[in-house]
């Protein structure tokens, strides 16, 4: 009876489930077409070492001032400095734009840090261009 239940609820997959799982392969195939270089459907040597690249880089971009040890990946400790600095610099957003002072951005309000965030790339750009 309990593998007969089991069985059903494996084939019986949720409508959201399955989409995720085709969203999630839809994703990996992007990701994978951009180093397909022969444009085979499959990665070869070098087009895996290419990915492999540019998945440690957009690593390091994005949380590599994080991976104190330098192991390319965040341990126990080092995700919860990742979320100590993302919770500090998500207060220091909230007391900068929250005009209205209930301690949260509202659309408004949020519309507001997005296109200072904006300018303030634009500055950048063009002080490094």
């Amino acid at each position: 009876m309990t593998l007969g239940l089991l069985a059903i609820s494996l084939l019986n997959l949720s409508p959201r489930l399955l989409a995720q799982t085709c969203q999630d392969v839809e994703k990996m195939n992007r990701w994978e077409k951009r180093f397909d270089a022969n444009q085979d459907g499959k990665l070869d040597a070098q087009e895996s070492a290419a990915k492999e690249a540019a998945r440690k880089d957009a690593f390091q971009r994005l949380q590599g001032r994080y991976d104190k040890d330098g192991d390319g990946k965040l341990s126990e400790s080092e995700k919860a400095a990742r979320r100590a600095a993302m919770e500090v610099k998500r207060k220091e957003m909230i007391a900068k734009y929250d005009k209205d002072g209930d301690g949260r951005l509202n659309s408004p309000e949020r519309q507001a840090a997005k296109e200072a965030r904006k300018a303030e790339k634009e500055a950048e750009k063009t002080k490094k261009g």
